[in-house]
């Protein structure tokens, strides 16, 4: 998953960032709204005109994230998961699932086999997890900080209840708390499929047997799974800042584990 060779050549990757496009929107979106939403909760100090104004606005905003939201949850992320995952079993298997080209997308000698296809799998999990990892440094102190003001404005005997049903539902939504979970969730179930196939490639299990093809294809479908159940797109730019050490250190368990010949 190395961005440093010049030959490299990745056309999925303009998929995930329609995505991640979205994705904003839809964050942005989602603080309009809720700016809009105290606003109204005040809305007798404000002109008239405004009043009248707000309601529609918000109602106009919501609607448009929503809409936003499930274009990006069932089409734009599962077109661009689907692509990957063909363009992962094409590298895999040396035969061309989708006109998308990648070339030079992984880090591995083996030859088109069930055994690249877990050498693949491998990488992606152990990229997805340090990635991830990364990212819930930043995702938990924000969650650390906003619930401790939703802690904070439910200890005050004078906070308005308004407010703090206002701060109960930002704090509590998708974007905030569910969101910080599914990253969790992801990290923590992409951290095993890797575990798994660390195990697998450190035991060299035989060849081609039954139990070698069982144990690579669970591995398969659980990294699919983890990404397809969670939802959650990997940043970008945390990928690249992390990617000359993550490529250096995946080299090193390479090495390690016999998988260079």
């Amino acid at each position: 998953m190395t961005y440093e060779k010049k030959e490299r050549i990745d056309e999925v990757s303009g998929y995930y960032r329609s995505a991640g496009s979205l994705e904003f929107i839809v964050a942005c979106l989602f603080w309009i709204n809720a700016l809009l939403s105290l606003i109204i909760l005040f809305s007798e100090d404000i002109p008239v005109l405004w009043q009248e104004s707000l309601p529609i606005l918000f109602i106009s905003t919501v609607l448009f994230q929503f809409v936003a939201s499930q274009v990006n949850r069932f089409y734009l992320i599962p077109r661009a998961e689907q692509l990957r995952r063909k363009q992962m079993l094409s590298d895999s298997f040396g035969t061309p699932l989708s006109h998308d080209k990648t070339a030079l997308y992984y880090n591995n000698m083996y030859a088109p086999s069930i055994k690249r296809l877990g050498a693949n799998t491998m990488e992606n999990a152990f990229f997805s997890s340090e990635v991830a990892g990364k990212m819930l440094v930043n995702k938990r102190a924000k969650v650390l900080v906003y619930s401790a003001f939703w802690v904070l404005l439910f200890s005050l005997r004078d906070t308005d209840l308004n407010v703090m049903i206002w701060i109960t539902q930002i704090v509590f939504s998708g974007e905030i708390v569910a969101q910080w979970l599914s990253l969790e969730a992801l990290r923590a179930r992409q951290e095993r499929t890797y575990e798994r196939l660390h195990n697998y490639f450190l035991h060299k299990i035989g060849s081609d047997s039954a139990k070698e093809i069982a144990t690579i294809l669970d591995a398969f479908v659980a990294y699919e799974t983890a990404k397809s159940s969670s939802s959650c797109l990997l940043s970008s730019k945390v990928f690249h800042k992390l990617n000359p050490s993550l490529t250096k250190k995946w080299e090193q368990i390479r090495n390690d584990l016999g998988m260079d010949f």
